[in-house]
């Protein structure tokens, strides 16, 4: 990381004559946001927060740096960008979904840390390929199974225009940590490798490739337990493999994306007590989103209205030796210290959710922030964005949750539902104002005082 850096420095300071541009960009994102009943209860005085978070970001990047011959076919880009997050103040502690979410970026105090610090050579060799060394952001398909979230990987990237239909590939390596190991004070480092393969047709299929290769230990919540782990088994050598097919399609008025994954692989119970066995993989998730344009009744505007599907396997109480529960360890799930899931409050993926996390002592939570024993969340959503009026756009949707599988066969899987509402002022796309709300009313999964909780949020942002 640290000669990536001096060497993106070094490029920057000697090839300024050589560039044919530099851009510098800059953001700040700063929100007022409060929750109640946090932790899903019934109990709405006990766990509520009130944050003033912040998000900001500045790079450069030098492109289209013209290198010597014998390579006058190939150019150079050099790029750092800085980005900090930070929670300016609370009125009670952080709670534990925020304690999750920080665990995935360098810091969360608004220090800055570099999410981007790369050497890119364009047409290497002379070929329509390109190779990205360094520090920088990376999603894989939809980030169903990889996204940085704005931490930014480190490693290398490979993209090339192949010579057939108009396909496009790519292959990557990078170095990383699982965030729920390293918090629990395992000493883990995670090798991500894998690659994507697009082909261009009236839409645009996608076929993507991860690797996770665990170099250290874990915990493995699908397994049965052992003396060392209040939930689970301590693992050790994990190898899981994520392939997905992806489909886009812009077609008249109508926007569809989807995406279906499978997860394979196997690790080694370990500890000083371990399980007995192997512990195998066998997870699956789908994710779906729709979109067209819609008009108002007796008006004449047109706004948008969308309708969403989202499901993931979860772990079988059955099958010791075989976790189902589909869960890659760097999924797209936060921006900052929010989640990016469906609903501004539960915020769920096909694997996780708003919720206690972590699975510790006097804890009844797992890492996916369901209850214990249960795993895999369903999510049908809807909703629709209303025509502009003065620059004020007003959305509005709804989500019901699910669980896959639960503790018990006669146990409710409903999780719970949300309502989400939104009136944004935009000025171009340097500045925007948004307030919002989110209710959310938990299922008998969850709470079988079916709890309430509610989120306020007044956010600015700045593009410049």
């Amino acid at each position: 990381m640290r000669l990536t850096f001096a060497l993106a420095l070094a490029a920057l300071a000697s090839a300024r004559a050589l560039a044919a541009n530099v851009d510098v960009t800059s953001s700040y994102d700063m929100k007022a946001v409060s929750y109640s009943n946090l932790n899903l209860g019934t109990a709405p005085g006990t766990s509520n927060a009130n944050l003033l978070e912040s998000d900001a970001r500045f790079g450069m990047a030098v492109k289209s740096i013209a290198l010597p011959a014998p390579a006058s076919d190939s150019t150079l880009d050099v790029g750092v960008l800085f980005h900090a997050i930070g929670v300016a103040g609370s009125s009670a502690a952080i709670a534990g979904p925020f304690a999750r979410a920080a665990a995935y970026y360098p810091s969360v105090s608004f220090l800055p840390f570099f999410e981007n610090a790369y050497v890119r050579v364009n047409r290497l060799w002379g070929l329509p390929l390109s190779a990205t060394i360094g520090r920088q952001s990376y999603k894989l398909g939809s980030g169903l199974l990889l996204d940085d979230n704005g931490a930014g990987f480190t490693g290398v990237v490979l993209h090339s225009e192949l010579p057939w239909a108009q396909m496009k590939a790519d292959a990557f390596a990078f170095v990383d940590k699982d965030p729920v190991a390293t918090s629990l004070g395992y000493n883990n480092n995670l090798m991500l490798y894998g690659g994507s393969l697009a082909l261009p047709t009236d839409g645009l299929w996608q076929l993507n490739e991860l690797v996770e290769d665990e170099q250290g230990n874990s915990i493995d919540y699908g397994c049965s337990g052992d003396a060392t782990t209040v939930y689970g088994c301590q693992i050790s050598k994990a190898l899981r493999s994520f392939t997905s097919v992806r489909y886009a399609i812009s077609y008249g008025d109508i926007f569809f994306d989807g995406e279906a994954a499978l997860e394979k692989g196997t690790a080694t119970p370990d500890g000083p007590t371990p399980a007995p066995g192997r512990i195998s993989y066998n997870g699956n998730a789908e994710v779906a989103r729709v979109k067209w344009k819609q008009p108002l009744y007796h008006t004449a505007g047109e706004g948008i209205a969308w309708l969403t599907l989202a499901r993931g396997s979860g772990d079988k109480a059955g099958t010791p030796g075989t976790d189902e529960a589909f869960y890659p360890t760097h999924g797209s799930q936060y921006d900052g210290l929010e989640r990016t899931g469906f609903g501004d409050f539960y915020g769920a993926t096909p694997y996780s959710a708003m919720g206690g996390n972590y699975a510790t002592t006097g804890s009844n939570v797992t890492r996916s922030g369901l209850p214990y024993g249960d795993s895999g969340i369903t999510t049908v959503g809807g909703g629709y964005k209303f025509p502009s009026f003065r620059g004020f756009v007003l959305d509005g949707g709804y989500y019901l949750y699910m669980a896959d599988q639960v503790a018990s066969a006669a146990a409710s899987r409903t999780l719970g539902m949300e309502w989400d509402a939104h009136l944004r002022y935009q000025i171009r796309d340097q500045f925007s104002i948004l307030a919002g709300m989110a209710y959310f009313r938990a299922g008998a999964a969850t709470d079988p005082n079916l709890g309430v909780a509610k989120m306020y949020t007044l956010e600015f942002k700045g593009r410049f």
